[in-house]
């Protein structure tokens, strides 16, 4: 079965109305106990010596009679409620405030000690009383005995008093953390209900739904990070229906070449003359396929395990050199010339080898891709102090302003972008940027529709 929050909550008052029960009726009775024990032993203690001190001695000194001591003693148990008894040396009850116990014997015991509490005195009282005691003696002389004394049943009831108003007080602080946790029940209820149907919204498809919760605590916190992630979820939704779409295309349309050629050649529809045209098509759109196989292989490898690098130290100008050897073929098709610009100097870089020239690569082929036939491409390298700057510019058709910042984007293409050349698979700058990050380095895109893009990426600078 759920524990929903508000019984946890519960759970916790009543634990807490316990653990006050137990302390201030056990513990707090014992202590308290104790202190009026105390209390009422030193008021005992005190009005024995000074009926010791001031009236019987003065009594005897004054040689009042009996009746009139008597009657003195009784004006003092009318004012402090205390029973008090004169007692002789052997014991004998000589005078008392209460009625039937004259004559009779106090036992030794009771006199030998100053204070006893819960004592019960058999043939005296029924009870258990606190006893003060306080020997009366003239020089050497042991004249008697003051004995005072009063039920213990008021020690327990101040105890019980106090105990009472202290449970009134705690049943009062009890019955306001109840409405507190009322309260506080309710709101936390109430804002895990909210952010648990936005979830239920947000799994449905939902993603426009908004979080109403006006506190600004960290349930807020908690909404607007369940917000931020349905945006981000949303968001990934619509990235894996672009992905589909574009791998889709970019799968279809070369299966759907190879295919048609594969069967116009089986049935003859094709002569064997000119099968060879059709068979290098063919060829062409599988080495497309593959392609697109492996920057999708290299993707999933830099997400699952990271770009791995092997970092060596390596002549940058002369890697671009060759890199730009590996694109006369292409550029002799759209008369395209490469300018290569570099300073006199070497400049030794540390980084991948084999990683660079596939950003490299995959810069140049862009150039070449979107560039207007006769057109020019620059590759450049220049130093900016501890880092090499490598620059890769075209004069083709330039990329509009609101797609520079999504030609980072898998399988990204704009109208524009993608001109008249669909052999592209739209990784090849996402693969490019990954590269450069790993190496802790920067790649940027400036460009303008209808003048040319230019990139330009920083690597290390070595020592040679």
């Amino acid at each position: 079965m759920k524990n929903k929050i508000w019984q946890k909550y519960l759970i916790c008052l009543a634990v807490m109305v316990v653990l006050v029960g137990v302390v201030v009726n056990v513990i707090g009775r014992s202590h308290t106990a104790k202190a009026y024990a105390k209390k009422h032993r030193s008021r005992l203690v005190e009005e024995s010596r000074l009926i010791s001190r001031e009236y019987v001695r003065e009594s005897r000194n004054a040689g009042l009679t009996k009746e009139q001591f008597e009657l003195q003693m009784r004006a003092v148990h009318e004012m402090t409620d205390l029973e008090v008894w004169i007692v002789s040396g052997e014991g004998r009850i000589l005078i008392a405030t209460e009625d039937g116990v004259t004559g009779s014997i106090v036992p030794q015991e009771v006199l030998n000690t100053n204070w006893s509490e819960k004592k019960k005195i058999e043939n005296l009282y029924t009870g258990e009383r606190a006893i003060a005691v306080d020997a009366v003696a003239s020089n050497t002389d042991l004249w008697g005995y003051v004995v005072i004394s009063e039920p213990w049943d008021r020690v327990r009831e101040d105890v019980n008093g106090v105990l009472v108003r202290v449970n009134m007080t705690a049943l009062a602080f009890l019955v306001l953390g109840f409405i507190m946790w009322f309260v506080f029940a309710q709101y936390h209820t109430r804002n895990v209900r909210i952010i648990k149907d936005a979830v239920v919204h947000y799994t449905n498809g939902e993603f426009d739904h908004e979080i109403n919760i006006k506190s600004r605590d960290e349930y807020r916190d908690l909404a607007n990070a369940v917000h931020l992630l349905a945006d981000q979820h949303a968001n990934l939704v619509e990235y894996q229906k672009n992905f589909i779409a574009n791998i889709s295309h970019d799968f279809r349309s070369p299966l759907t070449s190879i295919k048609g050629y594969a069967e116009a050649i089986k049935d003859g529809t094709i002569p064997y003359e000119i099968q060879g045209k059709y068979l290098n098509i063919i060829l062409f759109e599988t080495d497309r396929l593959a392609n697109l196989t492996n920057d999708l292989l290299d993707l999933s490898n830099f997400e699952n395990k990271g770009v791995h690098l092997t970092y060596t130290k390596f002549d940058i100008t002369k890697m671009l050199k060759q890199s730009a050897q590996t694109f006369e073929g292409k550029c002799s098709q759209k008369n395209l010339k490469i300018r290569l610009s570099f300073p006199e100097n070497t400049l030794i870089v540390y980084a991948d080898k084999g990683k660079i020239q596939q950003v490299v690569h995959n810069l140049v082929d862009n150039a070449i891709k979107f560039s207007h036939p006769d057109g020019m491409i620059y590759i450049s390298v220049m130093e900016r102090r501890e880092k090499v700057l490598v620059s890769v510019r075209d004069t083709g058709i330039g990329i509009p302003k609101e797609s520079i910042s999504k030609v980072w984007e898998r399988f990204y293409k704009t109208d524009l972008s993608r001109g008249k050349d669909k052999r592209g698979t739209g990784l090849g700058l996402s693969i490019t940027k990954q590269i450069i990050a790993a190496h802790n380095e920067n790649i940027k895109v400036s460009s303008t529709e209808g003048v040319g893009t230019e990139f330009v990426f920083s690597l290390a600078k070595a020592e040679p």
